[in-house]
């Protein structure tokens, strides 16, 4: 009898510590909610909108598209999914965003960034409060060195060259289509390995099979795979699935690569250090520094330990070769759409190489890229690489006349914002004046209109790092090849993956430019 009674006054105490609580959350939540929640509810109690998001991510994106459009048109500029109790808010318009994005007490990352965590740790992408404060503090200033940045050219030439002799055998064969991505990614993982930790990978030289990228790309199916799946995320349920059982698999293959790097880095780090602690001065040696330098004297100093240094060099690896593989690649793939466009890129190349297809690209000349400039950034309005970014409301705010609670996701759907007509007129339509001579800001829109690297304090730390590689790839390809796209957008399939990837492998014919 006493056990019942136990029993009995636990199951009380759960629902009206955790079940209530949340069931009456939930009430208040969707009475708030209900103006932007576009989409029917399920019949079967708290499914909310869950019968209506499709395994498939393509066909999950279209919606996300779908909603985006509708919400902009009736001038809301933000619309709600129900993953069963749980609402999350999507921001598709620019109007207004300052008062969330540029918030200082908006800076902690959602719940779905826990997903990200058993790769990258909490490093600064997915770390939160003093933690990320810190080690933004302590790593900003080797991204916004100039000299560290333009010392660097010599690595973004050099691969970029590798990558044009691949090129070059597929443009033998133009009689048929190629996916380039394996091997841009493969290119921009060896600038980022050698740029942050010194290593000279040579993945372009393992062809298009490297283990690193065939990894990385398949977790993020993985962890997209999941987010959407409620149900998988209970790690108790997700590590006993075969699913979690390959995400394991994953995690060591990237883990162990990142953690072999920073050892062979700290010996030759160190014996460097002896060397340079000598009296002398004919022994001291002078080397080229990277980013996993700056981190390691971190660690002489107590700053950092080395599991601290392993999670911010998985983060280099990911955000630093995945996302500019997936502009380089968009780029790549819109000029073959747009061939006028092309052309004009390949006229302004000529111009500042003078003809000349071999000569390395240097800081001058990319000053004086200006129609690229533009070029780029109307890639990545139409195809931007982080298709989204969240975060939890850490207070209640208004968002253009819409109350949002704390403890809300919201999710800033850059794709979306980028699409908005108010904005960009006919969004769908590829046009890099819309950036030339500064029109775009001269058009007093908001400064949240264009975010391919986010926006706020916790934009992207490696914008200009990225900024740089891709001109240097990208005037080195184009001084070199014509390429033809075989596929419309819509045929793609795109899918908001960890970053923006087409379902569809993206097949393109490469023609080599004559002299």
């Amino acid at each position: 009898m006493i056990l019942l009674l136990i029993i009995i006054f636990g199951i009380l105490l759960i629902i009206v510590k955790y079940i209530l609580p949340t069931f009456i959350r939930y009430l208040q939540l969707k009475k708030d909610y209900q103006n932007i929640s576009f989409l029917p509810f399920s019949s079967i109690p708290f499914v909310g909108n869950l019968h209506l998001i499709d395994h498939r991510p393509y066909i999950f994106f279209q919606l996300m598209c779908r909603l985006s459009h509708e919400c902009q048109i009736k001038e809301k500029g933000i619309f709600c999914l129900w993953y069963s109790l749980s609402p999350v808010l999507y921001i598709c318009s620019a109007n207004g965003l300052e008062t969330f994005i540029n918030n200082s007490k908006q800076l902690i990352k959602s719940f779905d960034y826990i997903f990200l965590q058993p790769w990258l740790k909490t490093g600064l992408v997915t770390s939160n409060n003093d933690k990320w404060r810190t080690r933004r503090r302590l790593i900003t200033p080797s991204f916004h060195n100039t000299e560290l940045l333009h010392g660097y050219m010599h690595i973004f030439n050099e691969q970029s060259f590798i990558l044009a002799d691949r090129f070059n055998k597929y443009s033998e064969q133009s009689y048929k289509t190629h996916d380039l991505y394996p091997c841009i990614s493969a290119c921009t993982l060896d600038i980022i390995a050698e740029a942050a930790t010194g290593t000279h990978l040579k993945a372009q030289l393992d062809g298009e099979h490297n283990d690193f990228v065939q990894a990385t790309v398949r977790i993020g199916d993985i962890i997209n795979k999941r987010l959407r799946s409620p149900w998988l995320w209970p790690s108790c349920i997700f590590n006993r699935l075969p699913i979690g059982r390959e995400h394991t698999k994953l995690l060591n293959i990237l883990h162990s690569f990142s953690r072999k790097i920073i050892e062979e880095r700290l010996v030759t780090f160190n014996a460097k250090q002896m060397i340079n602690n000598d009296d002398d001065d004919d022994k001291k040696c002078t080397h080229r520094l990277v980013f996993l330098d700056c981190l390691l004297t971190q660690m002489q100093e107590k700053k950092l330990s080395f599991d601290d240094i392993h999670e911010e060099v998985d983060t280099f690896m990911f955000a630093g070769h995945d996302t500019t593989a997936a502009a380089i690649n968009f780029f790549c793939y819109l000029m073959g759409c747009y061939p006028d466009i092309q052309s004009k890129v390949h006229t302004e190349m000529d111009m500042i190489f003078e003809n000349d297809r071999n000569r390395p690209c240097t800081i001058e000349d990319i000053e004086q890229m200006t129609y690229l400039d533009c070029v780029i950034k109307e890639c990545m309005r139409i195809l931007p690489p982080v298709p989204f970014i969240s975060r939890e409301a850490q207070t209640d705010f208004i968002y253009r006349n819409q109350i949002v609670r704390k403890g809300t996701t919201v999710s800033i759907f850059i794709y979306g914002i980028h699409h908005d007509e108010s904005v960009f007129p006919n969004p769908k339509t590829f046009d890099p004046e819309r950036f030339l001579d500064n029109s775009f800001n001269q058009n007093q829109h908001s400064h949240y209109a264009f975010i391919p690297f986010s926006a706020g304090s916790r934009n992207c730390i490696g914008q200009r790092f990225a900024g740089l590689e891709e001109r240097v790839v990208l005037s080195t390809l184009f001084r070199q090849f014509i390429f033809r796209s075989t596929q419309t957008i819509d045929q793609l399939h795109l899918s908001m993956d960890v970053i923006l990837r087409p379902h569809v492998p993206i097949q393109m014919f490469i023609e080599r430019r004559s002299l």
